[in-house]
Parts: C-alpha cells; sequence; structure tokens
C-alpha cells in the first residue's frame, strides 16, 4: 500500500479528538510575534481571510466548522441551490489565514501563552552560548599552555 493511500485511511478513521486538531490554521505575522506560534486551531468568531482558492480575498467571522471536510463555514459565504435554497459553502482550513482570534474561552487563552511548540530559537541562543563559553575556555588553556611553554623554554635555555 502506497504511503498516501495509507495515510489518508489514518486521517479517514481518525478519532474526533484527533481530527479535532487537524481543523487548524497559520495565524497573521501580528499574532504570531504577539503569541509566538505559527498556528492555532480554528474556532467559531474567529475572523478569517481566505488566501487560496475560489474565495480568495474573502474575511469574516467564522459560523460553523465541519470536522468531516475540514472545511470552515464563513458568514455571508452562501450559495444558492437550484431550488432557491442558501446554503454554507465550506472552505478548507489550510486555505485561510486567522486574522483575530476569539478570546471568550480561558482555555484558549491558557494555550495561547504557553510557551511555543518550536523551541528552535531557544535551543540556537543556548548552543550559542556554550560555544562562546567553550571558546573562552579554549583560549584560556591556550594561553596557559603557551604561557607554559616559554617558561619551559627560558628553564632549558638557562641550563
Amino acid at each position: 500500500m502506497k504511503p498516501t493511500k495509507s495515510r489518508n485511511h489514518q486521517t479517514y478513521r481518525a478519532m474526533n479528538q484527533v481530527v479535532n486538531k487537524q481543523i487548524c490554521a497559520p495565524i497573521s505575522k501580528e499574532l504570531r510575534k504577539k503569541y509566538s506560534r505559527r498556528s492555532i486551531r480554528i474556532m467559531p468568531d474567529d475572523i478569517v481571510k481566505v488566501v487560496r482558492g475560489e474565495y480568495k480575498g474573502l474575511t469574516g467571522k467564522v459560523t460553523k466548522i465541519s470536522m468531516q471536510s475540514s472545511g470552515v463555514a464563513i458568514e455571508g459565504n452562501k450559495k444558492e441551490k437550484l431550488k432557491g435554497e442558501k446554503i454554507d459553502v465550506y472552505i478548507h482550513s489550510t486555505n485561510m489565514i486567522i486574522t483575530s482570534l476569539n478570546t471568550d474561552d480561558k482555555w484558549r487563552l491558557k494555550i495561547l501563552e504557553k510557551k511555543p511548540k518550536s523551541k528552535i530559537k531557544s535551543m540556537k541562543e543556548e548552543a550559542k552560548k556554550k560555544s562562546e563559553v567553550k571558546s573562552t575556555a579554549k583560549k584560556k588553556s591556550e594561553v596557559k599552555s603557551t604561557a607554559k611553554k616559554k617558561d619551559d623554554n627560558k628553564k632549558s635555555e638557562k641550563k
């Protein structure tokens, strides 16, 4: 079985808890700086902007979320059926950017204020600090070893 086919089976048969986490979208640059996260789960009353697809450029409030199709219905975005009914249009969550968050939920705020998942920057800074400490230690040991060599040379010259 191809890996893509097995991955599709996994997503199709996944539990609601797993699928629920998969309905997320990247956040705008301002929100990235504020919360130091790259993406977050979409919730109702978030304001999103569609960046890809047929509805590119559309902005609005999220009204409904479909876990089956990983789709999001945006306020005012409806399609008319042949009989005259108007139905919501679901846009895939990866085709949009969250521009404003609904912060009514205290649990969501806790998640946002936690440390970022990507700790790469902090790890790089720690590595730089360690390398600087090691380099200064090496320089000190080199200075000591050169001083010892000079002392040894002077002693051998005196003999």
